[in-house]
């Protein structure tokens, strides 16, 4: 999308317009009220650190002025895996530093710490949730010209809040581990 002016900085991005939800037993256009809703609700619920959770909410108040840049959806989604990333590096290296590796160095770690299960031998990489966000995180991350929708950019905002409550369940705070 081009670089709005100054006076369609607040208008929502067309690409919006004809988006509907459900009201009754009909139809009706979405709100900026309706997407902020949709965002909100997909909070952590895990007993993650405040930078990850930070990192975190990031992610969603990009996806959430995607209501008036399209665009931002992909900002939304890198900063999530981000954000699932993080929750790696502090639960693995018990910090958020920068440390060499990838991502799937840090998710081999994880299954082999039994933070993850370990990947099932013959079945599809489609049926692991670890495995689909490394898939979309790479296909974002190396370059791609990508926008997914807003069904799809949600689903994946879902997969890194169950990824980072997976790292970071509420009994680890209660059993301090």
């Amino acid at each position: 999308m081009a670089y709005k002016s100054a006076d369609e900085i607040l208008k929502p991005d067309s690409r919006f317009d004809n988006l509907c939800v459900p009201e009754g037993e009909g139809l009706r256009f979405m709100t900026i009220a309706d997407h902020h809703q949709m965002i909100e609700e997909v909070a952590l619920a895990g007993a993650a650190p405040a930078e990850v959770r930070d990192a975190y909410d990031r992610a969603r108040n990009a996806k959430l002025y995607a209501f008036f840049d399209y665009d931002l959806f992909v900002v939304g989604e890198v900063q999530a895996f981000g954000a699932f990333e993080l929750a790696l590096k502090h639960r693995l290296n018990g910090h958020g530093l920068q440390q060499k590796g990838t991502l799937r160095n840090l998710v081999d770690r994880a299954r082999k710490a039994g933070v993850f299960p370990k990947l099932v031998p013959g079945a599809s990489i489609l049926d692991d949730q670890v495995e689909v966000i490394i898939l979309l995180r790479n296909a974002l991350a190396h370059g791609n010209s990508e926008i997914h929708p807003p069904g799809m950019a949600l689903r994946t905002l879902e997969l890194c809040a169950w990824g980072i409550d997976t790292v970071f369940p509420l009994q680890i705070a209660a059993d301090g581990a």
